[in-house]
């Protein structure tokens, strides 16, 4: 039985997102009779940090996303023999290096991510979706705000350009065919559908030079451009009811230049997560643009539905077997039309709005909190440990 976790400050966080899943799991552990010591280590005095690990070793250590290797390869917890979660809550192509590490055990909110890290000879990979605290309520009956969303600016229009510039013809036919797929069809990922376009090429008469192939660049690249062309779209695709939009720029384009022929969206400057959960507890809708998860969920769809929010989000095989389709709104990428008479309508008839939402909330309440995955962590770090 575990006993002991001590769980990381993750080295990074963009809008403290991580900081507060961090503090939130650990609660939850806790409930579960976890004892859990939240360490961090300081940037040129690791000692305070080794000597609380080594003089009270826990069971093992977790972090959000994980510690990747340090320049020479090695990991940190095979250095000191205890063995590490690493709870994935981004997109996996960050993060394959994990799969050399013995001690690693990784977890993807995607069932496809967990599948294609069993593909790498990972040793111990499993599914575990985000969650919200249990104690997250909507504190806020006044909504001025009809739709918001939250998420940063990725430039996919010049990822795309790029593409033409440093890739041979098949190379850049294989990406643009697995843009295809992975935003139009069901139950394939970004991962799968490359593996598969790269194949097809070669098939055709077109193999891809070998000195092109560098998959974990490639992936990446892929990743990002299909998440700024959905979110980018999907925001396009809203005509008659107003956007709120929150984020940073992740390359030269802001929001306010992919929107500026767009009278009916404002955009903002980023906020910390914190203010984005207040902000939410006003909004009618929150848009939840997650296209490179194909099987899973992202934390947005739990805490603006915990927050009185109904959200809008891509289906997938996962949340429609967990959330009936009168819990959320969802849509499918490039069928902007319906979404937003979709929008429009909920927006006009504000209890069935409340309905959905309330559905929702029960299906949260019952299964998808951090509580949830706390027990869902132990019953895998059980089985890992009795198999030792």
């Amino acid at each position: 039985m575990i006993n002991r976790i001590d769980i990381f400050v993750p080295s990074r966080s963009q809008y403290g997102v991580l900081n507060q899943f961090t503090r939130e799991f650990a609660e939850a552990l806790s409930r579960q009779g976890v004892i859990c010591r939240i360490l961090e280590a300081q940037k040129g005095n690791p000692e305070p940090f080794l000597d609380q690990i080594f003089q009270n070793p826990p069971d093992c250590t977790l972090s959000f996303n994980g510690l990747l290797p340090d320049e020479e390869g090695r990991f940190f917890c095979d250095l000191i023999q205890i063995p590490h979660v690493a709870y994935l809550v981004d997109a996996p192509t960050h993060f394959f290096p994990l799969a050399n590490s013995p001690l690693t055990l990784t977890t993807c909110v995607d069932n496809l991510g967990s599948q294609f890290f069993n593909e790498l000879d990972c040793e111990y990979t499993f599914f575990l979706p985000h969650g919200v605290d249990k104690k997250l309520k909507n504190l806020d009956s006044r909504r001025p705000h009809e739709v918001v969303m939250f998420s940063s600016c990725i430039d996919y229009e010049k990822i795309r350009e790029s593409w033409d510039h440093r890739f041979s013809k098949p190379l850049v036919n294989a990406l643009h065919e697995t843009v295809e797929m992975a935003l139009y069809q069901d139950g394939i990922s970004y991962l799968h559908a490359f593996v598969q376009a790269v194949d097809r090429q070669a098939k055709q008469g077109n193999p891809i030079p070998s000195q092109e192939i560098n998959f974990i660049e490639l992936l990446d690249t892929l990743e990002r451009y299909i998440r700024g062309k959905d979110r980018t779209e999907l925001v396009r695709g809203i005509q008659d009811a107003q956007v709120e939009v929150f984020g940073a720029p992740d390359g030269s384009k802001s929001w306010s230049d992919y929107f500026k022929d767009k009278p009916n969206v404002r955009c903002h400057p980023p906020v910390p997560y914190p203010q984005a959960l207040e902000i939410m507890q006003q909004a009618k809708i929150v848009l939840s643009s997650c296209a490179w998860i194909k099987s899973g969920l992202h934390e947005r769809i739990l805490a603006g539905t915990q927050l009185g929010a109904l959200v809008v989000c891509q289906e997938n095989p996962y949340l429609l077997a967990q959330f009936k389709r009168n819990s959320l709104l969802y849509y499918r990428h490039g069928e902007w039309e319906s979404v937003n008479e979709k929008i429009g309508y909920f927006l006009n008839h504000e209890a069935e709005r409340q309905a959905r939402v309330q559905q929702g909330q029960h299906i949260i309440q019952t299964g998808h909190t951090w509580d949830h995955r706390a027990t869902q962590l132990l019953h895998h770090l059980n089985r890992y440990f009795s198999s030792e």
